[in-house]
């Protein structure tokens, strides 16, 4: 028994043994409506949403989002900053969100727009948050698996030990027990589109991908990905990352992270990340080469 439906700007599948019926998986979309109104920085009156248009103001927000942005900042100090949820307005400046870009931003518009992008001008204090003017909080590197962790806790707490919840092929959370031991996902190539050359089996686990072959732009012949080192202000050269964690939030900021770090700090940007996280990954560069864990 499963259901499809469009939220958080992709297909999120949700699928349960179908003795549970289908006014469970309801229940689950109501919530993953809830978490959208409430955290998503794209909508009106949202926590973040609330933060970025008090720029400069102090907001208060819950004691969640206190909890999402403490681990936020901890990965954006282990990436020395290439991964930051401030980045929208260099996003905003690549035309990630226009209908047309001809140009490459120049480095005196990069050099303006940097200025606004600082992780550590995220100030908290108790439930209040605050960002310096100019800036804006952009959420989609985490609040789709912050929702499927939201999933996974409701499922459970109904005795739910079998399902798999799929948030645009990107986020594969897995509930696994005895009588379902695993699930199978195919990786889809790095380089080619409707290829899947390598398959792992999840339990209890989530699958957490990132990858710039759907999402890019192509600006005089060039392709560009929509990923960004935000410290550099560019994008950066990685092609895939796929990450395995015990919970999707961490999963999805994980693989943005390691998507974001130029080629030659990843070995140690991994191993310092490490000594923090529990986490498996691959991670694939432009040129084909390929670093991972045993378990890809």
């Amino acid at each position: 028994m499963a259901q499809t439906r469009k939220l958080f700007h992709c297909h999120f599948k949700i699928k349960l043994p179908v003795c549970f019926g289908e006014s469970l998986i309801d229940q689950c979309f109501e919530l993953l409506e809830k978490i959208d109104t409430n955290y998503n920085s794209y909508q009106p009156g949202s926590y973040f949403d609330n933060i970025n248009r008090q720029a400069g103001n102090w907001v208060r927000v819950d004691d969640q989002c206190i909890r999402m942005l403490q681990t936020l900042r901890l990965v954006s100090e282990l990436t020395q900053g290439s991964y930051d949820i401030t980045c929208m307005p260099l996003i905003r400046l690549w035309g990630f969100y226009s209908q047309v870009n001809e140009d490459v931003p120049t480095l005196s518009e990069l050099q303006k727009t940097l200025v606004k992008v600082n992780y550590r001008s995220v100030f908290i204090n108790g439930n209040d948050v605050r960002i310096n003017p100019g800036q804006e909080i952009i959420t989609g590197s985490f609040i789709k698996a912050f929702a499927v962790d939201k999933v996974v806790e409701f499922l459970k707490a109904q005795g739910v030990t079998d399902a798999i919840i799929n948030a645009g092929g990107s986020t594969i959370m897995a509930l696994n027990d005895e009588v379902h031991p695993h699930w199978n996902i195919n990786i889809p190539d790095a380089f080619v589109h409707g290829q899947y050359p390598s398959r792992i089996t999840i339990s209890n686990q989530c699958f957490s991908l990132s990858g710039r072959l759907n999402n890019h732009l192509v600006i005089k012949d060039k392709t560009y990905g929509h990923i960004l080192n935000s410290r550099t202000g560019f994008p950066v050269s990685t092609v895939q990352v796929g990450v395995l964690t015990q919970n999707a939030f961490l999963g999805d900021v994980l693989s943005t992270a390691l998507f974001t770090v130029d080629k030659n700090e990843a070995v140690h940007t991994i191993k310092k990340m490490k000594q923090h996280f529990d986490f498996n990954y691959f991670r694939i560069e432009e040129d084909g080469n390929k670093i991972s864990d045993t378990c890809f």
